[in-house]
């Protein structure tokens, strides 16, 4: 079929608040009546998302979303419990290290190709290849036990290493298409055993899925196993998030990504609303403790006291999105320590941390200086990334800083510029700002461990390095006990937050919006990624 044209989904803002109110007065007035009961239909969902990844699996969480769509996954995520899926069971080794699974026997790839445990085997050369953190997994390989069974080995033990598994990142091609297909072919258009397929990637505008007719594996969080209800689904990239919540509202789209924050307790009165915060590290300020004037933490310190995060999370986000204190751990992430209350606005103590650092001059801007040098700190961010409400909030923060003396620079980037690694050198930059989607506390692992896989680890933009810090992060990660894994993990993110390596500022969180017409629509529990497999459209009666 045809992709809906991208200029369906721009008409005039009045027409759009128009049609809005009469459909919601209506809809409150219980004017319009529907049929819960989901059917099968040749029908289109469009769905209107945000940013494009460059291809459609990685280890990008924007490429999870699209691969929970085409590939399937050895176990699912149920709040907090782990549910068997291209898996039926699992059994540990007493050292925690060997996991071996036992696999379905009637699930096929879309290509006709077999899921058995030589597919499992296939994959994992591809994991490691393609997805740049894989060494974090302490995953070390697939053996083949029988034609249905296989073994997992770790380096290091990993309580939730079931968690990763079900993330989105880990699903399954066939065989054949990892054997035959180009990297262009693999990248747009890979062969899995999952809901949909890939019908057509357009560039700039959107993916065609189109359903697989002999689906019959869904887990068993889902709501139905079998085949998608509806045949098309139409994923449209639309990074404007007003113009995503126009196109929902004038009837030109079923689903948006991220609607603008304005909106968002208005789309909850009227509309249906999906919320969830990413596990793993939230939109935080991570500095340079490698070079320049953040390896004095009395800075780090003083930065961190001299703004009002709380506020100025709730004025940019009103109420879509939660403030987050805690620079290394979202709060729904396992072993999450809670330090909301810690570098409370005091610009009294942020100043006197900086006299005391010796950053006592002024110049004619009101900046500080220090043996002639400006404090300075250039913060480079992925607008495809940060977004326009993220920017905001950091003009924000630039604002405040300055109140103390700090010149703050925001240097925005293209994501062609930041996925090539531009402003990423301690050279280039004092302060980071992002997020790391994680089912795991050993996000420390991630994010402060200085190496990976022998080399310069650029998953850790503050620099740090500090053995015997990282090592205590291994031992909280390999100790059995639960209790005392969970005061280790605290022990340490109280260090961080202590040494200010990173302040937090805000939860990332997965906010989608639906139309009424549709019924079905879910969130996963373990990394919120989107399940079109069981949505339907019901019919609307005036």
């Amino acid at each position: 079929m045809n992709p809906i044209p991208f200029s369906r989904l721009l008409i005039p803002l009045c027409a759009i608040m128009a049609q809005m109110t009469l459909y919601n007065n209506a809809w409150a007035e219980g004017n319009i009546t529907v049929s819960e009961q989901p059917s099968y239909s040749d029908n289109t969902l469009i769905y209107l998302h945000e940013q494009e990844p460059p291809c459609l699996w990685g280890g990008w969480v924007q490429q999870a979303y699209l691969s929970r769509q085409v590939f399937d996954y050895l176990v699912s995520y149920d709040n907090g419990t782990i549910r068997p899926w291209l898996a039926t069971s699992w059994s540990e080794s007493p050292d925690r290290k060997t996991i071996t699974f036992t696999l379905r026997h009637d699930v096929k790839f879309t290509d006709g190709d077999v899921f058995n445990a030589d597919a499992v085997i296939a994959n994992y050369p591809a994991w490691q290849k393609g997805i740049g953190w894989h060494g974090f997994t302490y995953m070390t390989g697939f053996t083949r036990i029988d034609d249905y069974t296989v073994a997992l080995h770790l380096s290091e033990p990993n309580p939730e290493i079931y968690n990763v598994l079900s993330n989105g990142h880990y699903g399954f091609q066939s065989p054949d298409s990892l054997a035959h297909n180009s990297s262009e072919q693999k990248c747009l258009r890979p062969v899995g055993t999952g809901p949909w397929k890939v019908a057509r990637w357009a560039r700039g505008e959107g993916i065609s899925f189109v359903r697989n007719d002999d689906y019959h594996w869904a887990p068993p969080n889902a709501h139905h196993n079998g085949p998608a209800y509806i045949k098309h689904l139409e994923w449209k990239f639309v990074p404007d998030a007003t113009t995503r919540w126009g196109a929902l509202v004038s009837g030109g789209a079923d689903a948006i990504y991220q609607p603008p924050s304005a909106q968002w307790q208005k789309l909850q009165r009227h509309y249906q609303t999906l919320s969830y915060v990413a596990t793993g590290r939230p939109q935080a300020f991570s500095f340079n403790v490698q070079r320049g004037p953040f390896t004095d933490q009395r800075v780090r310190q003083a930065f961190a006291y001299a703004l009002d995060r709380k506020q100025i999370v709730k004025t940019v986000f009103k109420g879509a999105v939660p403030y987050e204190g805690n620079g290394s751990l979202s709060k729904s992430t396992p072993l999450y320590l809670n330090v909301d209350d810690r570098y409370s606005l005091n610009v009294t103590r942020a100043n006197q941390l900086l006299d005391e650092a010796g950053w006592t001059g002024r110049n004619a801007d009101g900046y500080r200086v220090k043996q002639g040098t400006v404090l300075e700190a250039r913060l480079p961010y992925i607008q495809a990334i940060i977004d326009q409400e993220g920017a905001l909030m950091l003009q924000a923060v630039q604002d405040q800083v300055k109140r103390v003396g700090i010149k703050l620079v925001l240097i925005p980037l293209t994501q062609t510029e930041g996925f090539a690694g531009a402003r990423s050198r301690p050279a280039d930059k004092e302060i980071s700002f992002g997020y790391w989607v994680w089912p795991s506390p050993n996000i420390l692992d991630i994010v402060y461990n200085h190496a990976l896989n022998g080399a310069f680890n650029g998953n850790n933009t503050s620099f740090f390095n500090n053995p015997r810090i990282e090592s205590q992060i291994l031992a909280a990660q390999r100790e059995p006990d639960p209790q005392v894994r969970q005061q280790k993990f605290d022990a340490l993110q109280r260090w961080f937050d202590d040494q200010a390596i990173a302040v937090g500022g805000y939860n990332f969180t997965y906010n989608v919006a639906i139309s009424n017409a549709v019924r079905g629509l879910w969130q996963d529990k373990g990394n919120g990624l989107l399940n079109f497999n069981d949505a339907y459209f019901v019919k609307e009666k005036p």
